[in-house]
């Protein structure tokens, strides 16, 4: 018998590798033999379901997508949504009011918006930031971000900026991503929000030293594992999770098996259950094949 009921799972530097869009042989067998023994698997992803990836959303072991930071929770199988957990335009508004306040380039552009109809990045995002990080690959030094993610067949769109986005938006927001300049300017930006009454209560995650992610008070992967596993009748005892960075630390408040990855920030790992082999070596299915059955 299984040891776990369920298997979360972190993409990017979890089981994606180097940006690369798809998940390695070994973990997807690993996958196949956890789906087989009646284990349910859910990824755990900021992205949204339209930027998982062709591979990852036609899996058939895939059974739920906790996606856009836990803001939403939804069935891989028929689209089924069991939460949405969202903020209202007005909220967005103040939090870009709140981090332009901080003066100079901050919160000028490197906007991206995530909400039901629409996964945008704007054009300095796009065009100017993406371009100038580079992944390691060079794609980005000559296309752009949304034209790289479009050849790949995700679900994107380039927004002229945050603010005419917002204009032209008829639902509420799952997340808003903001790239700032430098570190300074990004400390600088999360005690503002933090301590701010004016932009309601705020989850917000630091997925690198100059990206914030921000969704609505109490939103998170740990938080959404919680939902789906309440929905489902499992104990959270019975649910491992893997993942590697800013937006994986909340896993370490659930009562689940939390299992960092072995390239995880020391943030990760210092709150981990344990900790497995990187990404580059298959850490997610050596993991498994060790402690599953």
């Amino acid at each position: 018998m299984p040891k776990f009921d369920l298997i979360a799972f972190d993409l990017d530097g979890t089981v994606y590798v180097d940006h690369a869009k798809y998940i390695r042989p070994r973990v997807i067998r690993a996958f196949e033999t956890a789906h087989e023994a009646g284990v349910m698997l859910s990824v755990a992803s900021g992205r949204p379901v339209g930027m998982l990836g062709a591979s990852l959303v036609d899996a058939p072991w895939l059974d739920w997508n906790i996606t856009v930071n836990g803001a939403c929770v939804s069935s891989a199988r028929d689209g089924r949504v069991l939460s949405a957990r969202m903020m209202p335009v007005s909220q967005v508004r103040a939090v870009v009011e709140a981090v332009r306040s901080l003066g100079g380039t901050a919160g000028r552009g490197g906007w991206s918006l995530f909400a039901p109809n629409i996964s945008g990045f704007d054009r300095e995002l796009n065009r100017e930031k993406f371009a100038s990080r580079g992944t390691g690959d060079g794609d980005r030094t000559n296309f752009s971000f949304v034209e790289n993610a479009l050849a790949g067949g995700q679900d994107v769109a380039e927004i002229p900026s945050i603010d005419e986005a917002l204009d032209e938006l008829d639902t509420d927001v799952y997340k808003v991503g903001c790239m700032l300049d430098t570190v300074e300017q990004t400390q600088a930006a999360i005690d503002l929000l933090s301590a701010s009454d004016a932009v309601g209560g705020l989850e917000l995650a630091c997925v690198g030293p100059t990206e914030l992610e921000i969704t609505r008070a109490g939103v998170s992967k740990g938080s959404a594992l919680s939902i789906l596993c309440e929905r489902l009748g499992i104990d959270e005892g019975r649910v491992v999770a893997f993942g590697d960075s800013g937006n994986d630390v909340t896993f370490g408040e659930s009562a689940c098996t939390f299992v960092a990855m072995g390239n995880a920030t020391p943030e990760i790992k210092a709150i981990a259950d344990d900790i497995c082999p990187p990404d580059t070596e298959d850490g997610v299915a050596v993991w498994l094949e060790q402690n599953l059955l």
